[in-house]
């Protein structure tokens, strides 16, 4: 019988605060625009039928090059985009969509 052992790390050892999130997987890929990195993080599928989560992180340090397991703690955060009109092609009826887009800011 195995259990699954909790991690042991600095990252992990300090509780996650409200807005906060506890990432853990493999860089994909990284960009810069400007002063900013962007690394694409691919996580651990739940289970073998199951895809994997890809998310992406700013942060103004690098977390790491392609390939490498990482964990990061990053603040979530968030904005609305322009509002567009939608008609549902079944009923006719027209709503309002604001679209929202979440971001990911490692915590450094």
């Amino acid at each position: 019988m195995s259990a699954v052992q909790p991690i042991q790390s600095a990252a992990a050892a300090r509780a996650v605060a409200p807005m906060e999130v506890f990432i853990r997987g493999k860089i994909d890929a990284q960009r810069r625009h400007g002063q900013v990195r962007y690394t694409r993080i691919v996580t651990p599928a739940p289970d073998p039928y199951s895809r994997p989560q890809t998310i992406e992180v700013r942060s103004k340090g690098q977390l790491g090059s392609t390939g490498d397991e990482v964990t990061v703690t990053a603040k979530l955060g968030g904005y609305t985009r322009k509002a567009f009109r939608s008609t549902d092609k079944d009923t006719g009826e027209v709503t309002t969509v604001t679209p929202v887009d979440l971001t990911l800011d490692a915590l450094e």
